[in-house]
C-alpha cells in the first residue's frame, strides 16, 4: 500500500496544487498555499499520496458535529491526477479516512459531489456510500 501523509509545510501543501486544481479549478495557484493554511485554523487536513516525488491524489477533510447526523468527517475534496486513476488511489484514501472516522467516533463520512462527477460517483458507490440529500445554496452578495 502507498504512503498517505498529511501536508503540513508549505512545500507539502504546494505539492498538492495539481492535483487539487484538477477538481477545484476555480483556484488560484499564488494563494494556494495561504488559504489551505487558512482552512487548517478551521480544522481542515490535507492528505496527500504521492509516486515518484509528484503528488497524484489528494483529500481534504475535516471532523465535526451536526444536528441532524452527529459527529462526522466531512470530506471536502477528493481528486487524483487524470493519468493517475484507475490505480487504486483513491480508494485508499477513502479507507485511510474510515479509520480517522472510527478513531474519532464518528458516525459517518458524508461528502458533497456535483451531478455532472459520474465517475466519481461509481467509486462512491463502490465504496458503499449512498446518496442521502440534495445540496442546496444560494449566493449572496456582501456588501463590504
Amino acid at each position: 500500500m502507498t504512503e498517505i501523509k498529511i501536508a503540513i509545510t508549505d512545500n507539502e501543501i504546494a505539492s498538492c496544487w495539481e492535483a487539487i486544481s484538477v477538481l477545484r479549478p476555480m483556484l488560484e495557484r499564488e494563494h494556494f498555499v495561504s488559504l489551505i493554511k487558512d482552512l487548517q485554523k478551521e480544522g481542515y487536513q490535507l492528505l496527500y499520496i504521492q509516486e515518484e516525488g509528484i503528488t497524484v491524489a489528494i483529500a481534504g477533510y475535516r471532523i465535526y458535529t451536526m444536528l441532524y447526523c452527529g459527529k462526522m468527517l466531512y470530506l471536502d475534496d477528493l481528486s487524483t491526477l487524470e493519468n493517475f486513476r484507475g490505480k487504486g488511489y483513491a480508494s485508499q484514501l477513502l479507507n485511510y479516512l474510515k479509520e480517522i472516522a472510527l478513531e474519532q467516533q464518528c458516525v459517518s463520512i458524508q461528502l458533497d459531489s456535483g451531478p455532472a462527477r459520474t465517475t466519481a460517483h461509481k467509486l462512491y458507490f463502490k465504496e458503499d456510500f449512498t446518496i442521502s440529500a440534495y445540496h442546496f445554496h444560494k449566493n449572496i452578495e456582501l456588501k463590504l
